[in-house]
């Protein structure tokens, strides 16, 4: 019987998640980039908004369709995926709904930090000319929510199946940049916000994955055939249990299956 840690590793590299390699040097990269940004932020905020204005106003409209249609893209890959996820076992399905959960978790966190730092919109403060109009008083600057989110969908679709990395991350970065070209943001506004999302996603995805596959496991065993359908797990016959595939190794799905059993009997 495999260890839970066993267990955890497994579920884990569902989506190449080892070892939080790196985290710190993550952190400190981000952490610099925001203060030099910081430091910079009028004068960066102005020639970013000021030129985005000369441009034509159909490419202004663009940024606009951007910052909002990109999350759209985002979102619908990522509960495509999720969807996908659920008849390729209950790992990708555990991996799934975290990635989902800590998503709103860092629009949260995001929204909360907010309304501590209480930072105002720069098209309020600076006398510069936006593509677009103002949010209202009262709706804060830093970090960006709009980066939080396409931070932590594309990381949500990552963790999901990497190879959608070439779609979602020049699309989250695009989604980030719209903000400042349309004046809502700062630019650190918008590395702030795409650093919370992603970090909030990968990170808790990592830790909460394999406690959430066995809740999965344990509610699959213990819950009635309409909750084993939504979840994608129809009902597997004892004998078929320990079936294994013509090479030997454990067909997909069987570890979910042999854990559902245990589940079951336990």
């Amino acid at each position: 019987m495999p260890s839970r840690d066993d267990t955890a590793m497994d579920v884990r590299r569902r989506f190449a998640g080892g070892p939080a390699m790196g985290a710190l040097s993550a952190l400190a990269v981000v952490g610099v980039a925001v203060v030099l940004l910081f430091l910079v932020r009028d004068a960066a905020y102005r020639a970013t908004a000021s030129g985005a204005v000369a441009l034509p106003s159909v490419v202004g409209g663009v940024f606009e369709v951007v910052g909002e249609l990109g999350l759209v893209v985002l979102a619908g890959v990522a509960v495509a995926l999720t969807w996908r996820a659920r008849s390729r076992g209950l790992e990708h399905l555990a991996v799934a709904v975290v990635a989902a959960v800590a998503t709103v978790a860092a629009y949260v966190l995001s929204e909360v930090v907010k309304g501590f730092v209480r930072e105002e919109r720069p098209c309020r403060t600076l006398s510069v000319r936006t593509v677009a109009s103002c949010p209202a008083a009262g709706d804060w600057s830093w970090p960006s929510n709009h980066a939080t989110i396409a931070g932590a969908l594309a990381t949500a679709v990552v963790v999901l199946a990497p190879v959608w990395w070439r779609l979602v991350v020049p699309l989250a970065l695009a989604v980030g940049a719209s903000r400042v070209l349309t004046g809502a943001h700062y630019w650190h506004d918008v590395v702030a916000g795409l650093a919370v999302g992603v970090l909030v996603v990968w990170f808790g995805t990592w830790a909460l994955a394999p406690v959430a596959h066995r809740l999965l496991v344990r509610s699959v065993a213990s819950g009635p055939p309409a909750w084993r359908r939504v979840l994608g797990q129809a009902y597997v016959p004892r004998y078929a249990a320990g079936e294994r595939s013509a090479s030997g190794v454990p067909a997909t799905g069987e570890s979910d299956r042999l854990a559902v059993q245990e589940a079951d009997e336990g």
